[in-house]
């Protein structure tokens, strides 16, 4: 019976004297969020810059997502988008890195899904 309140005393002194791996884990986790935060500030900023450059009417919200988007005089709303890399493999050396030549973009709306491909670069 003495070996169990030993053990519970034993765990909790060892949490407590190592707050330097939860402060670890805390930074590793925050530093994943922002950078999940960049790749989406990416993603809605480069599909906003494809339809500009195709001038093609959309409607962006305050976090610059693109919600609704006009094709052939009719708006759609816009409830997913999926961006697609479209890759060139080395026809000499195929162990080299494949070349993103251009990226298809997908429109999910309640009608369909639209399909866009853009030569942009995302970055």
């Amino acid at each position: 019976m003495k070996t169990i309140p030993g053990l519970l005393f034993a765990a909790v002194l060892l949490c407590l004297s190592c707050p330097h791996a939860h402060a670890q884990e805390f930074g590793k986790i925050r530093a994943l969020q922002q950078r999940a935060d960049t790749v989406v500030r990416q993603k809605n900023s480069f599909v906003a810059r494809v339809l500009d450059s195709y001038q093609i009417p959309h409607q962006i919200n305050e976090q610059g997502v693109v919600v609704r988007i006009q094709v052939e005089e009719k708006w759609h709303d816009v409830t997913a988008i999926e961006i697609v890399p479209l890759l060139r493999e080395n026809a000499v050396d195929v162990t080299a890195p494949r070349e993103v030549t251009a990226h298809e973009i997908y429109f999910f709306t309640a009608e369909g899904v639209l399909d866009l491909v853009s030569e942009l670069r995302i970055r």
